[in-house]
């Protein structure tokens, strides 16, 4: 379970999620409890989701092939990332990048 929880924990750290949390609270109009609730059951039921979902794929698929398929899947995701990024600042510093 320890396994589970770090994977999970380290994922979740400053991930977009975290970030829209920091603003609902940094913009007001809602409390600390509102904001930690309303967090907290979106990231649960996110979770149930995904939990669901995994269980039905892995009577299906063998793990070893949803383990690389989930590799790929963020490796190409981190290209995709850094070629916005570096689109983005070549854009910025008009064409210099």
């Amino acid at each position: 379970m320890l396994p589970i929880f770090s994977s999970v924990f380290m994922a979740e750290l400053g991930d977009k999620t975290q970030v829209a949390t920091v603003c609902f609270m940094a913009g007001g109009g809602c409390t600390k409890a509102e904001v930690f609730w309303a967090s907290s059951l979106a990231l649960v039921l996110s979770t149930l989701l995904a939990v669901i979902f995994g269980a039905a794929i892995g009577r299906f698929i063998p793990p070893h092939f949803l383990k690389i398929g989930a590799g790929a899947v963020f490796v190409i995701m981190g290209l995709l990332f850094i070629r916005q990024g570096l689109s983005r600042e070549k854009a910025d510093t008009g064409g210099e990048a």
